[in-house]
């Protein structure tokens, strides 16, 4: 009975396979998912229309140093004229006032006018520090996508964890199901006893309580990461974990170094300190424009504005304004003063800016060097276990070894599976914080 028994247990302890989900429509490696979210991505599509507002900034500064044109039209009616006092001495009338009424009923007025800025230093700086500020934003797209980059990247290693754990354990619960109607089997004909039966029914229950947490991260960060892609929640996603994600190797630290986005950042932001306080002191120089106007007007009793007949009489003016700064209560000098604090405070963001990213260079190469040795003791250790269960199951197949043992071994077994590619994913994590690092992130959506 016992080795019909072990016979039957025999064939229902298989291999449990660790890889994800099937490819569905809504399947997507990693780079898939990297290109869906630089099209997608709620913050990308903002850096684009940030970097949209910084092109009509450079052109509304510019527009400053065209000719500026205006017209405007004026329609008077009095219907009482204003009255003045003259001296009665004009009229004959010493030491007497007489009032007298000057002008006409209805009056109309249009004008053109135009003017042309000829120089003002403080034109000329903005418009290279509005070129800069384009610059910046261009950096900081660049910045959003490389965040976009690693986040999801993060994100999609995070469920394909959580998805190893969850294929692993559900593998479990289905071979757990059948040892338990063998062993109720058992129990029946008294060959175990009903402690070891209830034994795994709560070893069993306690493995479906944990799995089904699981689904529920798994969902969770599911979501978080359809939320990073720029995707709809209503939208299904499923992710393939890929061929090639056990051939871990150390060729991400043949990368060149290149300037990292933060220090470009903090670079055209210092650029555009200097800029800002040039641009203060260019409110010491004077400024020159020139200027024209070109009015029509008409003087009516009627209202008859559209009489051919009637005169319209001009005024033309062209001219040049200098404006000339003198004095301005010591203001410009403090603002100028304020600015080189600026200039000074950026300068030591740099320095700390630069000394942190060589920390994290340092850290990074560090943590993967770590994770590439973590990695190979967890499949020696994988190795191991099987060794140790295969073992064990001879020795149970020849009435050596107990129940509890073999379980124990494939338990180990499992666990050891998850633990290494739970660490093949620490190795991949690293190597994102390594190419973060290193500015590198590109490589990843180019791969």
């Amino acid at each position: 009975m016992r080795k019909t028994v072990i016979s039957a247990l025999m064939a229902l302890i298989v291999s449990i396979p660790f890889a994800v989900k099937g490819q569905t429509d809504n399947s997507f490696t990693l780079k898939q998912s990297l290109d869906y979210a630089l099209k997608n991505s709620i913050d990308i599509q903002k850096s684009i229309l940030d970097k949209k507002q910084a092109d009509h900034l450079v052109s509304e500064v510019r527009g400053t140093g065209l000719p500026q044109v205006n017209a405007n039209g004026q329609f008077q009616n009095f219907p009482n004229l204003p009255t003045q006092l003259l001296p009665g001495e004009i009229v004959g009338q010493p030491g007497t006032q007489i009032p007298v009424q000057f002008g006409t009923k209805f009056n109309a007025t249009g004008t053109i006018e135009a003017s042309q800025l000829l120089y003002n230093q403080q034109f000329f700086t903005g418009l290279q520090a509005a070129n800069a500020s384009e610059q910046l934003y261009e950096l900081l797209k660049i910045q959003t996508e490389e965040d976009v980059i690693y986040q999801v990247s993060t994100a999609y290693y995070q469920v394909l964890e959580i998805q190893a754990s969850i294929n692993a354990l559900q593998a479990n619960v289905d071979r757990l199901n059948e040892v338990e109607k063998i062993m109720k089997v058992q129990q029946e004909n008294d060959l175990i006893t009903k402690t070891d039966y209830n034994r795994l029914k709560v070893n069993r229950i306690n493995i479906e309580t944990n799995l089904q947490t699981l689904k529920t991260a798994e969902e969770q960060s599911k979501n978080y990461l359809k939320l990073l892609m720029g995707m709809s929640m209503e939208q299904n996603i499923s992710l393939i974990k890929g061929e090639d994600i056990e051939e871990i190797n150390l060729s991400t630290l043949q990368y060149e170094k290149e300037i990292p986005i933060e220090i470009q950042l903090l670079d055209k932001q210092y650029e555009l300190n200097v800029l800002n306080k040039k641009s203060l002191q260019a409110g010491n120089y004077p400024s020159l424009a020139a200027f024209g106007q070109q009015s029509w007007n008409a003087q009516r009793n009627e209202f008859n504005f559209f009489d051919d007949s009637q005169s319209w009489f001009q005024q033309t003016v062209i001219g040049v304004q200098l404006n000339v700064p003198l004095f301005s209560g010591l203001q410009r000098h403090h603002q100028v003063q304020q600015a080189k604090i600026d200039i000074e405070k950026t300068q030591l963001d740099l320095l700390y800016a630069e000394r942190g990213k060589s920390m994290e260079y340092q850290n990074a190469r560090e943590q993967l060097l770590n994770s590439m040795k973590s990695v190979e003791a967890q499949r020696e250790n994988k190795d191991l276990a099987q060794e140790v269960y295969d073992q064990t199951q001879e020795l149970y197949a020849e009435q050596v070894g107990s129940l509890t043992d073999l379980l124990d071994a494939e338990t180990s077994w499992r666990e050891s599976q998850i633990n290494y590619i739970r660490e093949i994913l620490k190795f991949k994590k690293a190597e994102l914080d390594l190419l973060r690092a290193q500015g590198q992130l590109r490589q990843l959506s180019n791969s």
